[in-house]
């Protein structure tokens, strides 16, 4: 249940991070250097998030294969 909260989150914070990040690259103003600072925490944040729960996931698909297997 957590790991499927965490990929929601993590899909929450990827895609305004993207866009933050897009938007502060592309345009020439004086909040860009905020805008991909922004963009760039975000996204890492949404990536690490989604990196612990494939992990998470990944561990426990190899317990319960355990448990078939006897």
């Amino acid at each position: 249940m957590r790991d499927d909260l965490a990929l929601f989150f993590a899909l929450i914070l990827v895609v305004p991070g993207a866009a933050l990040l897009y938007d502060g690259i592309a345009s020439r103003d004086t909040s860009q250097s905020i805008h991909v600072i922004g963009g760039a925490l975000l996204l890492a944040l949404g990536l690490t998030i989604s990196s612990i729960a494939l992990r998470n996931w990944l561990k426990w698909r190899k317990i319960v294969a355990r448990q078939r297997n006897g």
